[in-house]
């Protein structure tokens, strides 16, 4: 490489490509997440959950117990189901959400389903309290 304009252009461009590749790796985009805990006072055992938050658009959601339910679907206006699991009579869940798109997710209503999608017990319109959702 003879042309200095051209080398100065390529190491350029590898040292940005090198820092965009080491903060990918390190330091990833800034996600905000909140955690709040669904406990099941239906009386009866349900097989899902539908949680609407408010404006969350491509969030990664994690459960605790690791693999309450199989399935999850979000329909890209903050609406995420969950099914094909159990949570028994008394029992609960907690919901981790992280979303890079806004500054905390916020849980606008929620509902138990018997996994196919039918309610169980109440829709829950008032949100919830971080961290216990049975509280609005």
């Amino acid at each position: 490489m003879k042309n200095p304009k051209t080398t100065s252009v390529l190491v350029g461009l590898g040292l940005a490509l090198g820092l965009a590749y080491g903060y990918a790796q390190g330091n990833p985009r800034r996600t905000h997440s909140s955690t709040n805990t669904f406990i099941n006072n239906t009386g009866q055992a349900v097989g899902g959950l539908h949680i609407q938050y408010y404006r969350s658009f491509g969030f990664f959601l994690y459960q605790n117990p690791p693999g309450t339910f199989a399935n999850g679907q979000q329909d890209y206006s903050g609406g995420v189901s969950l099914s094909s699991g159990t949570v028994a009579a008394g029992g609960s869940v907690q919901i981790s959400i992280g979303d890079p798109n806004q500054s905390r997710p916020r849980v606008v209503s929620w509902w138990w389903t018997d996994g196919s999608g039918n309610l169980v017990g109440q829709t829950h319109l008032n949100g919830c309290s971080q961290p216990d959702c049975t509280i609005p």
